[in-house]
C-alpha cells in the first residue's frame, strides 16, 4: 500500500523533501549551537508527519479528496502527537549519552507536536492525557505502508514511558533563555521546510551580488553627478566616509550605532556599511532593514530599488518588502507570482534584502505564532538595521538589549542601531560607534538648520490664543511654509478649520491617520515637491521619516525625541539661514493639557525638566540635550515589563510571552472602506466578487492579490459607543464597513478625512 501526505503526494517523498529543504536551509547557516542540534533537526524534519501513515489518516485524506465525510473521529485522524512521540524517542536513543539528552528530546517533541499550530506554555506542550494515550495506541497499531515494519519492531510502551518522563524533566530545561531561541530556531526550520515543500516545492532564493560592496558608491556617482557640493551635501559626504573609515576591523564588534542628525544621509550611509559587512564576512547572507511604520517604508523602498537598478540588477530578484499592507507579489526564478504562494515567499524572508517593520521583526522573535516564527531562522546570518531606533518603547529597552545580544551570540547577526536620537538601550561598552563621540559632536554642531524656541508666551495656550499667534506669524512671513503638529486628531481638525477661516488666501494641507492612506501619500508628495507658502496641519504622522522641508514648525508639547523628530522637518535641506521650531502647551476647555491624553510618565517628565530653564536651543546643541534626556529616562525607568517577558521566555511560557509583549498598543477598532473615486469602485467590485468565492483558500488567494491597493482606501476606526452607533447601518462585506459613493461626502470630509463624530481616537 502507498501512503500519501497530501493529495497526489506520497508520504515518503514529502518526508524526504522536507528533510532536504530544512537541512539545506540549516547547513548554510553559521551559528553557535551545539552539534546535537543537527540530530534533533534531522529527526524532527523526517518524522514530523510520520503518523500520516495510519489507516485512519489515509481514509481521512481519501474522503476529503472525494468530498465525503470521514468515518473516523478526528482524534484518530490527527497526526502531530504520535509523530512527536516517535520523533522524540528517535532523538533520545541517538543522544542518550549527550550532556542534556532530555533537553534535546523535549525540544524535538514540542517542535513536531506543534508544527501545525502555535506554541503554548511548556507544561501544556509536554503533557499527554490518558485519553490521548488510548488513541495513540490505536494509531500505532494501524501504521501502514513504509513504516509498518518500523512500528512492528518498536515497543509502544517504551515510547510511552519515555514521553511521560519528559513531563517530569521539563523543569530542568527552564531558566535559560538560550533554550527559547534554540526552540524558535528548530520550530522555524521545521515549519518553514514543511510549508515550503507543500506550497512551493523548493527554496527560491538569491544571494547578494558579489560586488555588493560597491553598490552605494556607484549609485551616488550616477545620482549626484551634477549636484553642486553645497554645505549640507559636503557634511553628508563626510558622514558617509567617516562611517566607512570606522568600519570594525575585527569580527568581535557585533552591535553598531550610527548616530547622525536628521537629513545627514543616514540611509545611504547605513546601507553602505551593511553591504561592506556582507562583503567582508561571507557568512552574512542577508540585510534586514526595519523601520517603525509602514508609512515610511515606501520611500526607503524607492531608494533601495533605485540602488539596485542603477547597478544594473533587477531589484525584484533581491528585495522582499514585508508588512501587513505589502503587495502580495514576488519574483521567483524568471516569473512573478501573486496570491497565497507569493505571500508565503514574502513571509519566508528568503531574499537577501528584506524591508520590513519593527513589528514584523520583533514578533518574529518574541512570539508564539506559527506564521511569525516560520521566518525566525532567516534572521540568522544577517545584518539587521533598526532605523529610527528611538521608536522602541522605553519599557522594552532591557528586553531589546537581551534579545539582540542573543541574536549576535547564537545566530551570527550584526546589528546597526540608526537614529538622530539614540536611546540608551545599550551601555557604551556594548556598542561600537560608527561615528565616534568627538566626530558626532562635530556633525551635530555643524548642523544649524533650525532652533527650538520654548517661549514662555507659548505656555498654557488656548486654541484661540494659538490661532492669533499663528495668524500674526503667517502674515509677517507670507512666503514661508508652516507646519503645525498637534497631539490629537480632534484638536488638529479644529485648528485647521479656525485658521483656514482667518487666512483663507493660503494653501492648507491636512495630515493625520484620519486621512485615507492614498490621500495621505498624495498630500505628502505634493508638499515635498513644492512646500513654499503651504500651511500644513498635522498630528504625529509627520514625525519620523516623512521627507518634507518646512520653514516654520509649531509643535504641541511632547517627549523630547518626538519634538526633535518633528523638528527634523524644519529647514531639512538647509535652504535658508535658520528655521524656527516653536514648542507650545495647549490647554482645552476643561483646562487639561492635550499632551496629557497621549503621553504620560517618565519621557514627559524628563522633557519638562530639561526645558525648565531653557528658552532657546540651536540644532547644533541638540546632542547634549538628547543625551541628558535619555540619561534621565534610563536612570528612572523600570525594567519590570521587560523582565516579565524575559522570565516567560526563560520558562518557555510562549502564551505568556505573546500576551505580555505588545510593541504597538492594540486599540479595538473596525475597518471602513471609502468608495471615493473610480479606482476605489473598481477595487470594491473586485472585492465583492472575491468574497462570493466559496472555497476559503481560493478566496484568500484572490484577496491577497488586491490587498495592498484595496487598503489604500481603508481607515481603521476606534470602537466607541459613538462610532458603533454611527456605523451600524453601513453595509458590511467580509468584516469591513463599506461607505458607498453616495455616502462618502457625509462621512469623509475631502479636507480633514473621517468626520469629527467618528474621529474620537488619536
Amino acid at each position: 500500500m502507498i501512503c500519501y501526505s497530501h493529495p497526489n503526494k506520497k508520504l515518503i517523498e514529502h518526508l524526504r523533501n522536507v528533510k532536504d529543504i530544512g537541512l539545506l536551509a540549516f547547513n548554510e547557516k553559521s551559528i553557535n549551537i551545539s552539534e546535537e542540534f543537527n540530530t534533533v533537526l534531522t529527526t524532527s524534519l523526517y518524522y514530523h508527519d510520520f503518523a500520516k501513515a495510519t489507516k485512519f489518516f489515509q481514509d481521512y485524506l481519501k474522503s476529503s479528496i472525494e468530498n465525503k465525510i470521514c468515518k473516523h473521529p478526528s482524534n484518530l485522524t490527527s497526526h502531530s502527537l504520535l509523530s512527536a512521540c516517535l520523533g522524540a524517542y528517535k532523538i533520545y536513543t541517538q543522544l542518550s549519552k549527550a550532556e542534556k539528552p532530555f533537553l534535546w528530546t523535549i525540544l524535538g517533541f514540542i517542535a513536531v507536536k506543534k508544527h501545525h499550530g502555535n506554541l503554548e506554555n511548556l507544561e501544556n506542550m509536554v503533557i499527554v492525557s490518558k485519553n490521548e494515550w488510548r488513541n495513540l495506541k490505536k494509531q500505532w497499531q494501524n501504521i501502514e505502508c513504509e513504516f509498518k515494519e518500523e512500528a512492528k519492531n518498536l515497543s509502544f510502551e517504551k515510547i510511552k514511558e519515555l514521553i511521560e518522563e519528559l513531563f517530569w524533566q521539563k523543569d530542568d530545561i527552564q531558566n535559560d533563555i538560550d533554550t527559547f531561541f534554540i526552540l524558535n530556531f528548530l520550530f522555524s526550520l521545521l515549519t518553514y521546510a514543511d510549508k515550503t515543500e507543500v506550497v512551493i516545492g523548493k527554496i527560491a532564493k538569491n544571494t547578494l551580488p558579489s560586488n555588493i560592496d560597491t553598490f552605494i558608491d556607484t549609485y551616488k556617482e550616477k545620482t549626484f553627478l551634477n549636484k553642486k557640493p553645497d554645505k549640507l551635501n559636503l557634511l553628508r559626504e563626510k558622514a558617509y566616509k567617516t562611517a566607512y573609515k570606522n568600519l570594525p576591523k575585527s569580527d568581535t564588534e557585533e552591535i553598531l550605532s550610527l548616530n547622525l542628525p536628521t537629513g545627514a544621509g543616514k540611509t545611504l550611509t547605513v546601507l553602505n556599511i551593511a553591504f561592506k559587512l556582507c562583503k567582508k564576512d561571507k557568512t552574512l547572507q542577508r540585510v534586514i532593514y526595519a523601520l517603525p511604520f509602514t508609512s515610511i517604508i515606501d520611500q526607503t523602498e524607492k531608494v533601495v530599488k533605485d540602488i539596485f537598478t542603477k547597478n544594473n540588477h533587477n531589484p525584484d530578484d533581491f528585495i522582499t518588502v514585508h508588512h501587513h499592507l505589502a503587495e502580495a507579489r514576488i519574483k521567483t526564478d524568471e516569473n512573478y507570482i501573486e496570491g497565497d504562494k507569493a505571500q508565503l515567499l514574502i513571509e519566508n524572508w528568503d531574499k537577501p534584502l528584506v524591508l520590513t517593520t519593527f513589528w514584523q521583526l520583533f514578533h518574529s522573535i518574541i512570539s508564539n505564532e506559527n506564521s511569525q516564527l516560520r521566518k525566525f531562522h532567516n534572521i540568522s546570518n544577517s545584518v539587521i538595521i533598526l532605523d529610527e531606533a528611538q521608536s522602541i518603547p522605553y519599557k522594552y529597552w532591557h528586553l531589546t538589549n537581551v534579545v539582540f545580544k542573543k541574536l549576535t551570540e547564537l545566530f551570527n547577526c550584526k546589528i546597526i542601531f540608526l537614529t538622530a536620537t539614540m536611546p540608551l538601550i545599550f551601555d557604551k561598552e556594548e556598542l561600537y560607534p560608527l561615528i565616534s563621540d568627538d566626530v558626532k559632536d562635530e556633525f551635530f554642531s555643524a548642523f544649524s538648520r533650525y532652533k527650538i524656541l520654548t517661549l514662555k508666551r507659548l505656555e498654557d495656550l488656548t486654541i484661540d490664543e494659538l490661532i492669533e499667534i499663528s495668524k500674526d506669524d503667517i502674515e509677517h512671513n507670507i512666503n514661508k511654509s508652516f507646519l503645525f503638529v498637534f497631539n490629537t486628531i480632534d484638536t488638529s481638525i479644529k485648528f485647521y478649520r479656525l485658521l483656514k477661516e482667518i487666512v483663507p488666501q493660503k494653501e492648507f494641507v491636512y495630515l493625520s491617520s484620519n486621512i485615507l492612506p492614498i490621500d495621505r501619500k498624495n498630500r505628502i508628495d505634493a508638499i515635498r515637491d513644492n512646500p513654499e507658502g503651504k500651511i500644513i496641519i498635522s498630528t504625529q504622522v509627520v514625525e519620523a521619516g516623512v521627507d518634507i522641508d518646512i520653514d516654520v514648525v509649531y509643535r504641541d508639547f511632547a517627549p523630547l525625541d518626538s519634538i526633535i523628530q518633528t523638528a527634523g522637518r524644519c529647514n531639512r535641506n538647509n535652504r535658508q539661514k535658520t528655521g524656527i521650531v516653536k514648542i507650545f502647551k495647549l490647554k482645552n476647555e476643561k483646562e487639561k493639557y492635550d499632551f496629557g491624553y497621549i503621553y504620560k510618565g517618565l519621557p514627559l517628565n524628563a522633557t519638562n525638566e530639561l526645558f525648565k530653564d531653557i528658552e532657546e536651543v540651536e540644532e547644533s546643541e541638540i546632542l547634549k540635550l538628547i543625551d541628558g534626556y535619555f540619561y534621565k529616562v534610563k536612570e528612572n525607568k523600570s525594567n519590570n515589563e521587560s523582565n516579565k517577558i524575559i522570565n516567560a521566555m526563560k520558562g518557555l511560557k510562549y502564551e505568556d510571552v505573546s500576551k505580555e509583549f505588545k510593541l504597538i498598543d492594540e486599540i479595538p477598532s473596525f475597518s471602513m472602506f471609502f468608495e471615493i473615486n473610480d479606482r476605489a469602485t473598481d477595487l470594491l467590485n473586485r472585492f465583492c466578487k472575491i468574497m462570493e468565492i466559496k472555497d476559503r483558500f481560493e478566496r484568500k488567494n484572490e484577496l491577497l492579490k488586491i490587498k495592498s491597493q484595496f487598503y489604500q482606501y481603508v481607515l481603521s476606526v476606534k470602537i466607541t459607543n459613538s462610532t458603533k452607533s454611527y456605523s451600524q447601518d453601513l453595509e458590511e462585506i467580509g468584516g469591513i464597513k463599506i461607505v458607498r459613493t453616495d455616502l462618502v461626502n457625509s462621512i469623509y470630509d475631502k479636507d480633514t478625512g473621517l468626520i469629527k463624530e467618528m474621529s474620537v481616537f488619536i
